[in-house]
C-alpha cells in the first residue's frame, strides 16, 4: 500500500502537467478557430464590398456607352417637353407666364408611356426670375446690396464698382473699382475678365467680393448662398415676376414704390398676365424668357441626363410661305425633301443656347414669392 501511495505521488506533477498541457493545445486550437473565422468574415466583407463598388463602377461606365435607343429616347423625351410648352403657349396667344398654365408635367399632358424597366424625369424651371446680375444698372445694385444684403454705403460703392469695372470692356478704373493693372499685381497674377460673368463662382475673382462672400479657404458663404437665390448670369432680361423669389420682389417693390403683398391680389389664376402699371417695366416682366429643360433617364443608380437652355420664340403664324409647311407641294400632298429657301422658312419654336448630357445644369431656385402673397406656400406645386 505504501509502495502504491509513493507512485502515485511520484506521478502526480507529471500528470497535472500533462493536464495543463492538453489545455493549452486545445486554448490554441480555440484561438486559432476564432483568427480563421475572423479572416473569413473579413475577406467576406471585402468581396461584398467590391462587388457593390464594381456594379457601381459598371453602372457608371454604362452612361457612357449608352445604347442608341436610351439616347434616342431620352432626346425624344426632350422634344415632347418642349412641343408640350410650345402648344400650351399657343393656346394662351404664345405667352409663357407659369407652369400652372399646364406644361409643367409635359410627360402626363401628352401621355407618353415609359417603356418597362425605365423611368424618367422632367424638370422644367423658369431661369428668368432673379436678376440679371450683368445688365443691372449700378442703382438697383447698390439698392440690391444695400437693403437686402446691409452692406453700410462706402461698402455697397466698393462692391459694385468692382464688379461693374470686372465685366465692362474698357480697362478705365472706377474710384472705388479694380482694372487689370491691379489684378496682375497679384501672385498668381491674372486679368479682370471685362466681360459678363460666366458663373457666379467667378466673383471670388473681384476684390472685395471675395471677403464678403466667400470664407478663407475660398467657399461660399451664407450671403453668396442668398446671392444665387437673387441673381443670375443665365439671363439678361426682365425679372419675371410670377418666378421671382420674395427677396427679389421685395427689393423691385422698393424700388418701384409699390406693395409686394398686394401684387397678386384679385387675379383670376394665380399668376400675372400683364405688368402691374407701378412696376418699371424696364426691370419687370411677367413672361418667360428663359427655360431649362432637364431630362433624365434613370437605369439604375445613374441617371443619363440631358439638360437643355432655351429660349422661347414662338409664331401664331403660318410656318412656311404662304401658309404651307416647308416640304409639301401646294397642289400635291406628297411628302418631299423641300427646299433651301423653304428649311429657311422653318422657325423652331426655341432658340436652343444651351445643351449638354450628363449634366443636370444649374437648377437652384428659390420658391417663387407669388406663392406666400398668395396664402399657398403649402400648395406649391413641385414643377
Amino acid at each position: 500500500m505504501f509502495a502504491l501511495n509513493t507512485d502515485r505521488r511520484r506521478h502526480e506533477p507529471a500528470l497535472k502537467q500533462t493536464g495543463r498541457c492538453r489545455s493549452c493545445r486545445e486554448s490554441r486550437k480555440g484561438s486559432v478557430l476564432i483568427a480563421v473565422l475572423a479572416i473569413i468574415l473579413l475577406l467576406s466583407f471585402l468581396i461584398t464590398r467590391f462587388m457593390e463598388e464594381a456594379l457601381e463602377d459598371l453602372e457608371y461606365r454604362s452612361i457612357f456607352n449608352e445604347p442608341v435607343d436610351v439616347r434616342s429616347y431620352a432626346y425624344s423625351v426632350l422634344e415632347v417637353s418642349l412641343a408640350t410648352i410650345h402648344e400650351v403657349a399657343l393656346i394662351d396667344e404664345g405667352k409663357l407666364y407659369a407652369p400652372e398654365q399646364g406644361w409643367g408635367q409635359p410627360l402626363e399632358y401628352a401621355n407618353v408611356e415609359v417603356p418597362n424597366g425605365w423611368e424618367v424625369s422632367v424638370e422644367i424651371t423658369d431661369m428668368g426670375g432673379k436678376l440679371a446680375i450683368n445688365t443691372m444698372d449700378e442703382e438697383l445694385l447698390n439698392r440690391m446690396l444695400e437693403e437686402s444684403f446691409e452692406f453700410d454705403f462706402g461698402t455697397a460703392r466698393e462692391l459694385s464698382s468692382m464688379l461693374l469695372d470686372w465685366i465692362d470692356e474698357d480697362n478705365s478704373k472706377r474710384l472705388n473699382g479694380a482694372e487689370s493693372e491691379d489684378y496682375l499685381r497679384r501672385n498668381p497674377p491674372y486679368r479682370a475678365a471685362n466681360g459678363p460673368l460666366q458663373t457666379l463662382e467667378e466673383l471670388r475673382m473681384i476684390e472685395v467680393w471675395e471677403d464678403e462672400f466667400f470664407h478663407e479657404t475660398g467657399e461660399p458663404n451664407e450671403l453668396f448662398t442668398k446671392l444665387s437665390d437673387m441673381v443670375s448670369v443665365y439671363h439678361s432680361g426682365k425679372v419675371n415676376l410670377n418666378k421671382a423669389p420674395a427677396e427679389v420682389l421685395e427689393l423691385l417693390a422698393l424700388q418701384d414704390g409699390y406693395d409686394e403683398e398686394y401684387l397678386f391680389d384679385g387675379l383670376e389664376q394665380p399668376y400675372l398676365t400683364q405688368t402691374p402699371g407701378t412696376a418699371n417695366t424696364a426691370t419687370s416682366g411677367v413672361e418667360i424668357s428663359l427655360l431649362r429643360v432637364t431630362v433624365s433617364l434613370y437605369r439604375g443608380n445613374v441617371p443619363y441626363t440631358i439638360s437643355a437652355l432655351v429660349e422661347p420664340n414662338f409664331s401664331t403664324g403660318s410656318g412656311g410661305p404662304g401658309g404651307n409647311n416647308p416640304g409639301r407641294r401646294s397642289d400635291d400632298d406628297a411628302p418631299r425633301t423641300g427646299t433651301p429657301e423653304e428649311q429657311d422658312a422653318i422657325r423652331y419654336p426655341f432658340k436652343i443656347l444651351q445643351l449638354s448630357e450628363y449634366d443636370a445644369g444649374d437648377l437652384t431656385s428659390a420658391p417663387s414669392g407669388r406663392y406666400s402673397a398668395l396664402d399657398m406656400e403649402d400648395e406649391i406645386p413641385s414643377f
